[in-house]
């Protein structure tokens, strides 16, 4: 599998399996990695990778340095091959790694020292006596090792003392205090009486090895296909996708953006018979109009204007397997009736065709809309919604399952850190990621450990090196505008005004900065629309 390797003043800093059609780099938050950098556009460059190769396009319209030379459309990619992203830059490489390669990124990484243990949340200690192994948790910043049961870690073992040692955590550090022991307390082939200690230290007593190390690790969190947490929601969760993967009934799924609605839906498709065959999938939201019914259905050639051949549609590709709706809801209302023909009849026609095939597809769909009140305002056809929801999944937002957030944090910064590099995060890391209300939910947490792999400094991701989204309100609730007189003195036009951007902004965050359905909803053209963003300075840069 390809990959693009992020460095940043020669030390490796972040890597990315391609393992996507598609990537798209840039600086706005729903690109695959996100850049933190202003010189670098929303949307920079898209890397494809298919049979014929690996490209880079221009999305900025100013123009993306690859190995040197500034592309404004499309150039291959070989390996080696270098994307110019600010401070940072991206090597794509292939597969395959020979020696050499390998000996030219040993020589540009940086060598860093290792910093000291930081402060953990708690810590537990692994106890190894032959081939048994037990955990024993800790509650307070000291403990006592030793035989007599007053002991917070009681050893059964009898090379062992009565009070044999006691550990203390002192500024990252623990000491390790002898306390007279009979047998000592040893650190490799050393026998100590008092030390200072890093976290993964192992201490050996008796027969036994502790090893100091923070709560929880080593544990394997089994994630269900691919899908983490120990939430009760995400338990739930895995045994309705149990229950209903093996049936061909269409599955809706509900859920906040971000919150993985796409991964749930493979899951359904990987625990269904239909797991050997094709999953493909679709986001109604991201194709136009014009072209969502050839890129459903298929077209024969000359259907249209540039249609040079015939093309196959989604449903056919899916043919026997899985067809993933995603944001169902933006479907337009001529092609949701036949949507439900396809449903009803499991025959599709293309686009010129002078008649249907047949074709054997279930349907996942997801959306983040509530589509009752789309079918009560006339948006979607209630005959369809009722086809697609026979059985629906909801899934909680990231805020309602924060005891998931350090592990789902840890599962990112162990896909993307760079090979042989061990980067764990701070306790004040980790308490700003559980503070942190997560409006985009479990993308935004992604984009967030990408941005922090980039601008850490070393093997430890601190509290520093987070940046967040712009904050968007947690739930669908969005707080209304007020014409309540305050003690400003502002004018009636001054106070309208306020209430107007105010308007526009929450509208804009409901459809996660879409433009042209924030004024749709609010009446307005899309033109007025971005001369009002203009006059109040909150257009970008490169738009």
């Amino acid at each position: 599998m390809a990959e693009l390797v992020f460095f940043r003043r020669g030390e490796e800093v972040l890597r990315f399996n391609l393992d996507e059609k598609r990537v798209v780099l840039g600086r706005g938050e729903r690109c695959e990695v996100v850049i933190p950098d202003p010189e670098v556009s929303r949307q920079q460059v898209a890397v494809s990778v298919d049979a014929g190769g690996a490209k880079a396009t221009d999305l900025s319209g100013k123009g993306t340095i690859v190995s040197g030379k500034r592309i404004s459309t499309e150039v291959a990619l070989g390996d080696g091959a270098e994307i110019a992203l600010g401070q940072w830059k991206a090597v794509f490489r292939t597969a395959r790694r020979d020696e050499a390669e390998a000996t030219h990124v040993e020589q540009a990484k940086t060598q860093v020292a290792p910093l000291p243990s930081p402060r953990v949340v708690s810590v537990q200690v692994r106890v190894r006596t032959g081939t048994k192994e037990k955990v024993h948790r800790l509650s307070s910043d000291s403990f006592t090792v030793g035989k007599d049961p007053g002991n917070d870690l009681v050893l059964d073992d009898k090379f062992t003392s009565g009070r044999h040692l006691k550990v203390a955590r002192r500024d990252g550090y623990f000491l390790v205090a002898d306390q007279g022991s009979t047998n000592g307390t040893w650190l490799g082939n050393a026998r100590v009486h008092e030390a200072e200690v890093p976290l993964f230290s192992t201490i050996r007593v008796g027969e036994a090895q502790l090893t100091i190390e923070p709560s929880g690790s080593g544990e394997r969190r089994e994630a269900y296909c691919g899908i983490i947490g120990d939430d009760p929601s995400v338990k739930q969760l895995a045994e309705l996708i149990e229950k209903v993967a093996p049936s061909s009934a269409a599955v809706a799924i509900f859920g906040e953006s971000g919150t993985g609605k796409e991964l749930v839906a493979k899951a359904v498709h990987t625990r269904s018979t239909r797991k050997d065959r094709a999953f493909i999938p679709v986001n109604c939201a991201a194709i136009s109009k014009e072209l969502i019914e050839s890129e459903l259905f298929g077209h024969e050639k000359g259907a249209f204007t540039g249609a040079m051949t015939a093309n196959t549609g989604a449903f056919e590709e899916a043919d026997g397997g899985t067809l993933f709706l995603d944001e169902i809801g933006e479907l337009p209302l001529e092609l949701q009736a036949k949507l439900l023909r396809a449903l009803e009849s499991g025959e599709i026609k293309r686009v010129g065709a002078p008649r249907p095939i047949q074709v054997d597809v279930r349907i996942v769909a997801a959306t983040n809309r509530d589509l009752l009140q789309s079918v009560k305002r006339g948006e979607f056809r209630e005959d369809l919604y009722y086809r697609l929801c026979v059985i629906p999944l909801h899934l909680a937002p990231l805020r309602s399952r924060r005891g998931d957030i350090a592990a789902i944090a840890e599962h990112f910064v162990k896909a993307f850190a760079p090979k042989g590099q061990d980067v764990r995060f701070t306790a004040e890391a980790l308490h700003a990621l559980s503070d942190h209300p997560w409006p985009g939910n479990i993308r935004e947490l992604r984009n967030a450990v990408h941005r922090a792999l980039l601008l850490r400094k070393g093997p430890y991701i601190d509290k520093g090196d987070l940046t967040f989204d712009v904050a968007r309100p947690a739930s669908g609730a969005e707080p209304g505008p007020s014409l309540e007189a305050g003690d400003d003195g502002q004018p009636l036009e001054a106070r309208l005004q306020a209430v107007e951007k105010q308007l526009i902004l929450a509208t804009l965050r409901k459809h996660d900065g879409n433009r042209e359905k924030a004024a749709r909803e609010l009446g307005v053209s899309r033109s007025a629309l971005f001369k009002r963003l203009k006059d109040w300075g909150i257009t970008h840069s490169d738009e």
